[in-house]
C-alpha cells in the first residue's frame, strides 16, 4: 500500500506563489496533499486549527505579522506540525532569528525547485533543514566547519563555555547571561571572546550558527 500523503498548509501573501507551491507539491508523486492556503497569519492560524496539518510552509513576511515570530503560536495550534520558513529576502538577522525560533527549517524561495522540495521532504520526515549555510559562513567571517571538525571544536569547550554559548545563541545579552549564571558581565565577555577564538568565528552570527549545528538550539 502507498503511504498516506502528507497534509500541507501553504502560507504566502502572494497568490501566485501559493498556487505554484500547491500545484507543484500536489503533483509531486502523490507524497503531499495541500489541504489549505492562506495569505496572512490570521488565515494561517485558522487553517492550522481546522486541518491540523503535518507540515506548514510559512512565508516570513506577511501583511499582518512576521512568520518567524508566529512559529510558537502556530505550534500551539498544531503541536505535531513541522514548520518550514521561507522567504525571498534573506538577511543575517532573519537567519539568526529563524535559527532561534522553534521552526524546523528555513529555505530561500530564490533557490531551485529541487532545493525547495528537498527542504520540504527533509523537514516533513523529521529533520531540521536550514539552507542558509553560505550566508551564515559570510556572517561568521569564516567557513562553518563540517561535522567532524565541529565535534572536535565542541570537545574543546568547557561546560561553562557551553552554557554561555547556549544563552548567547538564544539571544541573551551579556548582562542577562551574567545574571543567569551568577557571574560578572566581564566574565561573560571573556567567555564570549574565548569562544570566538577557539571556534575561529568573528561575531555573534557565527556563534548562533555553531550552537545550532551542535544541537544547543532546539
Amino acid at each position: 500500500m502507498m503511504p498516506a500523503p502528507i497534509n500541507v498548509v501553504v502560507i504566502d501573501d502572494h497568490r501566485f506563489m501559493r498556487e505554484l507551491i500547491s500545484r507543484k507539491l500536489d503533483g509531486h508523486g502523490g507524497g503531499f496533499r495541500v489541504v489549505a492556503e492562506a495569505g496572512n497569519l490570521h488565515g494561517a492560524f485558522e487553517a492550522c486549527k481546522q486541518h491540523q496539518p503535518h507540515l506548514i510552509i510559512l512565508d516570513i513576511n506577511l501583511p499582518d505579522g512576521c512568520g518567524i515570530e508566529a512559529v510558537g503560536r502556530i505550534k500551539e495550534h498544531c503541536p505535531g506540525a513541522r514548520v518550514l520558513l521561507c522567504t525571498a529576502h534573506v538577511s543575517d538577522d532573519r537567519v539568526i532569528d529563524a535559527l532561534r525560533s522553534r521552526a524546523d527549517g528555513f529555505v530561500e524561495k530564490t533557490n531551485s525547485w529541487a532545493e525547495f522540495v528537498e527542504a520540504v521532504e527533509r523537514v516533513s520526515r523529521g529533520e531540521r533543514f536550514f539552507h542558509a549555510a553560505k550566508m551564515m559562513d559570510a556572517a561568521a567571517g569564516s567557513r562553518v566547519a563540517q561535522r567532524d571538525t565541529r565535534l572536535k571544536q565542541e570537545a574543546t569547550l568547557s561546560p561553562r563555555e557551553k552554557e554561555v554559548l547556549k544563552l548567547v545563541a538564544e539571544g541573551k545579552s551579556s548582562k542577562e547571561v551574567a545574571q543567569r549564571l551568577g557571574v560578572s558581565v566581564g566574565t561573560v565577555d571573556v567567555h564570549r571572546a574565548n569562544l570566538m577564538k577557539k571556534l575561529g568565528l568573528k561575531n555573534t552570527a557565527g556563534l548562533v550558527a555553531f550552537a545550532f549545528h551542535i544541537g544547543l538550539l532546539n
